[in-house]
């Protein structure tokens, strides 16, 4: 391997690393969660401005998307783009197919899976494709 796909690889795995010490304080705040990287990171193609795209489902999350938004900026660390839906708001989001949260998350990488959500997304999106 070239040293420059290593450099970008050790990249990508200190994205990776930031968009789980997200996850992991959501957890710690909101009990069980799920957490995917999308957008770039998970793409590879991520930049020096890019920033690490982290969708996140808990069933705790307030209802009131301006609060959510406080809650979900409080919790992630510099350089995380949180973006967050209920368990019953994503549940719903699969039920329907609903094409512009699943094609979001194609390519995606799993941080956390505590509501199981992973093989109904991996199911629904290879429905789209």
């Amino acid at each position: 391997m070239s040293s420059v796909l290593q450099h970008r690889k050790v990249q990508q795995a200190e994205l990776i690393a930031l968009g789980r010490q997200f996850a992991d304080r959501a957890k710690a705040e909101l009990g069980e969660v799920t957490a995917w990287i999308y957008g770039s990171v998970a793409r590879g193609d991520f930049n020096v401005w890019s920033d690490v795209d982290v969708l996140l489902v808990a069933a705790r999350l307030p209802e009131d998307p301006l609060e959510r938004f406080r809650l979900l900026i409080h919790l992630a660390p510099p350089g995380v783009e949180p973006k967050g839906y209920t368990e019953a708001e994503f549940r719903k989001f699969l039920q329907q197919r609903k094409a512009q949260v699943l094609a979001m998350l194609q390519p995606r990488i799993l941080l956390i899976d505590d509501l199981h959500l992973e093989a109904q997304v991996s199911r629904a999106t290879e429905a789209l494709s």
